[in-house]
């Protein structure tokens, strides 16, 4: 038995202490009883190592001369440059949601661009390229569910099948300033187009901001439980905002990714993105990729219509960076009892036994002050990693002479998947 953890007795005993008094007290107010250093394969921040991980340092700069990024709320004008809506609707320009991305873009101005997007239904993709400014797409009601941008996408369809689900009316043509980005899935040369390309909406811009909108993949249970990316959201860009955003899907909903125009994943960059107050809902690494991203007041539901289990996080981060994702003051939902998952590293450069300490990624997670339901393996809520499928390895360290946990946070031998101060039946750290 590991000399830090509860036993399996104590810790339900205090578990059902701490249930019962405060048994009138709302869940999400209720104290948490994580203690740190928790298992090897359930690892607690304590409260001096949790200080590491804010929102602060999450945005922080490479370069070190550069202040880290603090984004503040999405502020939307009375009179935006362009709206979406029905033809002959009041103030509509623009019929669809690309034709008006690219109205913005042709403007090449530094000046942020705003395109009101009126409700309804709105199906087929959306590409938003890098340009010279940044763009916010935002629903003209409070309600996310008013907007809509749908489309089914497989990451396992072969190109000309994803061709004509995306262009079927030449929206991406030479010339247009989305047409690099679809160019560059349309001449590949792979089997299937895979989940770089399999994204109802993708976005290249840096500085873009979403709100008060629903993005889906609609793929959801056509297909079976086995490898079907279906990407709601792919973003590329850096200092990226979503607010009150519903992004709903099935496998790796909301990917996050480094890549350059060429759409290759890169080694040297890290792209901030801030979720506030959203809605993320799938079944298999419904967050996936690389990049610093933080949660606040975000919902994390986990469906397993296609299957029993399920994981939320599947962090590729590279092994030079600290800073992977954050969900803090979040809730997190699975259907059942004590199977799904929190999460799991994804070795993206690594086949199986192929992961190599220091050199390939090693994901990095921190949830935090938030609810986890009784949906989640208490006992192993990390698990083995995506590509390499090296076993989970927490890292619980040693013990000082002042009882002070001693650990190297970002050791490479170990997994950066942690917790700290959450709540709920899910977050109960068990004995091994």
């Amino acid at each position: 038995m590991n000399t830090f953890s509860l036993s399996r007795r104590a810790a339900a005993l205090a578990f059902a202490v701490a249930l019962s008094a405060c048994s009138s007290t709302p869940p999400e107010e209720r104290p948490s009883i994580q203690v740190a250093p928790g298992t090897q394969s359930r690892p607690i921040l304590s409260a001096d190592e949790a200080q590491n991980f804010v929102q602060a340092r999450y945005f922080s700069a490479k370069n070190k001369d550069e202040a880290p990024w603090a984004p503040s709320a999405i502020r939307t004008p009375q009179q935006p440059d362009f709206v979406v809506g029905t033809a002959g609707g009041e103030g509509v320009t623009h019929t669809s949601i690309q034709a008006a991305v690219d109205a913005a873009l042709i403007k090449h101005s530094n000046a942020r661009q705003y395109i009101a997007i009126q409700p309804g239904e709105y199906v087929g993709t959306v590409y938003i390229p890098a340009g010279s400014g940044s763009v916010t797409l935002y629903g003209t009601t409070a309600n996310a569910s008013d907007v809509k941008i749908t489309l089914s996408l497989d990451s396992e369809i072969d190109v000309n099948s994803w061709r004509r689900a995306v262009n079927p009316a030449g929206k991406y043509m030479p010339g247009k300033p989305a047409w690099y980005m679809f160019d560059s899935c349309q001449s590949k040369r792979n089997a299937t187009v895979g989940i770089m390309c399999s994204a109802t909406v993708w976005s290249q811009n840096n500085g873009l901001q979403l709100q008060n909108l629903t993005i889906a993949n609609t793929l959801g249970d056509s297909v079976d439980a086995g490898n079907h990316q279906a990407v709601a959201l792919r973003s590329d860009g850096d200092k990226v905002q979503l607010h009150n955003v519903h992004l709903l899907g099935r496998q790796n909903t909301f990917f996050v990714t480094n890549s350059d125009v060429q759409n290759r994943l890169l080694t040297d960059r890290q792209p901030r993105t801030l979720v506030t107050n959203s809605y993320i809902e799938g079944d298999v690494d419904v967050v996936a990729g690389r990049g610093a991203v933080v949660f606040d007041n975000t919902d994390f539901r986990l469906v397993n219509s296609r299957t029993a289990e399920g994981t939320v996080f599947a962090p590729a981060t590279l092994p030079n960076i600290y800073y992977g994702f954050l969900a803090i003051n979040s809730r997190f939902t699975a259907a059942g009892d004590n199977v799904a998952q929190l999460g799991r590293a994804w070795d993206v450069e690594a086949g199986e036994n192929g992961y190599a300490a220091g050199q390939t990624s090693n994901g990095q997670v921190v949830i935090r002050d938030s609810l986890i339901n009784e949906g989640f393996n208490r006992a192993q809520p990390w698990g083995d990693a995506a590509g390499s499928k090296r076993p989970f390895a927490g890292n619980i360290g040693t013990q000082g002479e002042k009882n002070e946990i001693q650990r190297d946070l970002n050791d490479a031998n170990a997994n950066r998947l942690w917790e700290f101060n959450n709540r709920g039946p899910g977050s109960l750290v068990v004995s091994e």
